[in-house]
């Protein structure tokens, strides 16, 4: 009797011993998956924001020898786009936190925790 309980002891630590294991591989793929999402759309990302700088650049450029060639000013078409960079960047700088915080937020929560989808700490 002594023996059986022994052995019923041990094959429950055993079977427990396994689902701990099996339970921390769990977690492991999880965490492997989401680390590679989070760094392959970074990567994406990093990649696009490249590609459209320069796009912008260019556009920039051919925008302000335009104006420049339009005003028959010397160097007042750069003014231009320059003031309309400076407009865009404190527009940007007063709506930091619904364009950027919060979707960042969000986007990390659904990554990690998909099963919370609202955040609304910075309404």
């Amino acid at each position: 009797m002594k023996e059986k309980l022994n052995e019923e002891i041990n094959e429950v630590k055993d079977d427990f011993e396994e689902y701990v294991n099996a339970r921390l591989d769990l977690a492991k793929l999880h965490a492997a998956e989401n680390l590679s999402r989070f760094f392959s759309g970074m990567i994406l990302k990093i990649g696009l924001f490249y590609l459209l700088f320069f796009v912008l650049l260019f556009v920039s450029l051919a925008a302000a020898f335009w104006l420049n060639h339009l005003f028959d000013g010397k160097g007042i078409g750069f003014f231009i786009v320059a003031g309309f960079y400076l407009l865009l960047a404190l527009l940007f700088l007063a709506l930091r936190k619904s364009l950027i915080q919060k979707p960042v937020i969000q986007s990390f929560i659904q990554l990690f925790f998909p099963k919370y989808t609202e955040y609304d700490e910075f309404k």
